[in-house]
């Protein structure tokens, strides 16, 4: 068996029963060590559980009426949290039954603070038709969101067909709203992109405590899927960088990014994000910095606690980076175990893997959607306490909060 030194498991919740049907999708620890996740429920649809201290509380759940109208059915995730325990969320109105196409198509953004409970950030109309994946939010209560509307002729991509619109396709623009619920827009469709272009859809933002947002965008004139690209608005200046564009060299020798997404923010603006490789597809994870990128880890790379890296999941929030920069990402290895591992000032450690003991069952796969690599959400505090999930070699699986001993 794997045991890796120096972290204690405990488990948050059992998967396999009532509530938690077949996955958790977890989302967040803070500095508090309180506990996000999306779970599959048993009752239908998904819900926003919240774990503090050992207890339990349902944030939303599918079935459930929604602030501002619509019946909660899914979350489109990640949702979010910060250090005071609010949390941002976009969900399906449509109740539990599969929702309409294309998917977040009449969505709406949550917001849930312990003083007032849930209240909407946006629930759709006006130019908004719906929210599509991961809201994030920052220590001032500012929460980004991916807001669905209407394209037209800035928009080259292949758009999603809609009849809501006058053009039967929609996009996706970045938007931001503050404490205040004021909602303004981060970039949108026909916005200047660096080297002279301009984007046509964004999408998948994270914001940190200085403003800096993330995304990932498609440029007018690319050839290639929705968002294959991550770029990074400075809010001090407005200033857009380009972190990673696909076709562009990326820092593994002789491969191309095929397309970049994933991408997270540290307080100080460094990016940590995924990118698939020209030539593979496998997809990597990397580290933006000052202008330069490196490879945490990419094929070929020897792992701590034995084993190849081959490759990290392709999922939102596979990877993950916490306000001072160390950064946890799941690994799939050459002979196809599967683990968790930490970045942490140029150096890599093991989490868990195939075959780690944690006490409540051995770990064997941490494939929650059966694609045959590790591909669960996983999340980490200052306090290097890592949040992941796994099914086990006895039957059934665990969210997992891995705390140094």
């Amino acid at each position: 068996m794997a045991q890796p030194s120096g972290y204690a498991f405990t488990r948050i919740a059992t998967l396999g029963g009532n509530p938690f049907l077949s996955y958790f999708e977890p989302a967040a620890v803070n500095s508090r060590g309180d506990v996000l996740f999306a779970p599959d429920l048993a009752t239908g649809g998904e819900g926003v559980y919240l774990w503090r201290r050992g207890l339990m509380t349902a944030i939303a759940e599918g079935g459930q009426p929604l602030p501002g109208g619509g019946t909660m059915g899914y979350t489109l995730s990640p949702v979010a949290m910060n250090d005071s325990g609010q949390i941002a969320f976009i969900a399906t109105r449509d109740g539990t039954d599969f929702p309409p196409s294309p998917l977040g198509i009449n969505a709406g953004v949550y917001r849930y603070d312990p003083l007032r409970g849930v209240t909407a950030v946006m629930v759709p109309g006006g130019e908004f038709l719906g929210a599509y994946f991961r809201a994030g939010i920052n220590n001032l209560g500012n929460i980004v969101f991916p807001g669905m509307i209407c394209a037209d002729a800035s928009t080259s991509f292949n758009s999603l067909p809609s009849t809501a619109c006058a053009s039967n396709l929609v996009t996706f623009a970045v938007y931001k709203a503050d404490a205040h619920g004021t909602v303004t827009t981060v970039v949108k469709p026909g916005d200047a992109a660096p080297g002279g272009r301009q984007f046509d859809a964004a999408y998948l933002p994270w914001i940190n405590d200085a403003g800096d947002v993330v995304f990932a965008a498609h440029l007018w004139g690319d050839v290639g899927p929705l968002a294959d690209s991550v770029y990074v608005k400075r809010f001090a200046t407005g200033r857009i960088e380009t972190v990673a564009h696909a076709g562009d060299s990326s820092p593994v020798v002789g491969r191309t990014y095929a397309v970049a997404f994933g991408a997270v923010l540290d307080a100080a603006g460094n990016v940590a994000f995924m990118g698939g490789l020209s030539g593979g597809g496998e997809t990597a994870v990397f580290l933006y910095s000052a202008g330069k990128t490196i490879a945490i880890a990419q094929p070929g790379d020897p792992m701590p606690g034995g084993g190849i890296f081959r490759t990290t999941g392709n999922y939102n929030q596979n990877v993950y980076m916490n306000k001072v920069g160390d950064i946890v990402f799941t690994g799939t290895l050459d002979n196809g175990d599967q683990g968790v591992y930490l970045w942490r000032k140029g150096r890599l450690s093991l989490v868990a893997k195939t075959g780690t003991d944690t006490g409540f069952g051995t770990i064997s796969t941490m494939d929650e959607y059966f694609s045959g690599i590790a591909n669960i959400q996983v999340a980490l505090n200052e306090a290097r306490q890592i949040l992941f999930s796994a099914q086990f070699a006895e039957g059934g699986g665990a969210l997992i909060l891995a705390t140094p001993s």
